[in-house]
């Protein structure tokens, strides 16, 4: 039930997103765990997991401020 109302609230891209961040974020935090464990250096990639999220909700919030301008331009 929690992530229906995230999903209500802010919408199914920005959940996505978020999720990715999550991931990249949790995988940059684990480096020191699954160095140590399995010799598995995963900072490079939780790094740029975390940044392709970033950028997509950047752009999907540029896209969406656009959207709106031209919604309230129409209707003026």
């Amino acid at each position: 039930m929690p992530m229906k109302k995230l999903v209500e609230k802010s919408g199914k891209y920005n959940t996505a997103t978020f999720i990715i961040m999550g991931v990249g974020l949790i995988l940059f935090l684990l480096t020191p765990l699954l160095l140590w464990l399995f010799d598995l250096d995963s900072d490079i990639i939780g790094l740029l997991i975390f940044l392709i999220g970033l950028i997509m909700w950047i752009v999907g919030f540029i896209v969406r401020k656009i959207r709106n301008k031209k919604g309230r331009q129409k209707n003026d």
